[in-house]
């Protein structure tokens, strides 16, 4: 019987690619979010377009936070699987030298 083939070298390249594309999505969420805000207000000058500004900021305010904790969740989990890999590597390198010792097994 053999163990797990844990490829901690995948793991940690996946974890280093999501934790990048958690920044890359971080970034031009910002930019989109500076265009945004740097458009014109929507005029309030009556109650049918304050209604639509209203809603318009409760939108974006939804969307932003959604967007913001799925950036904030991804980079998590690019963190946890490069966390994950040191964890099999240095369990892999305990393993090798207490076997390497002629450590005993109990």
């Amino acid at each position: 019987m053999t163990g797990p083939d844990v490829r901690t070298t995948v793991l940690h390249n996946a974890g280093t690619d999501a934790g990048g594309v958690a920044e890359e999505v971080s970034g031009a969420f910002g930019e989109l979010l500076a265009a945004v805000s740097a458009d014109s207000a929507i005029p309030r000058n009556d109650d049918i377009s304050a209604m639509i500004a209203a809603a318009y900021a409760a939108i974006h305010e939804m969307a932003a936070g959604s967007i913001a904790s799925v950036v904030t969740a991804l980079g998590g989990h690019g963190e946890g699987l490069t966390t994950m890999a040191a964890t099999y590597r240095g369990t892999e390198e305990d393993l090798a030298a207490a076997i390497r010792r002629g450590a005993p097994w109990e």
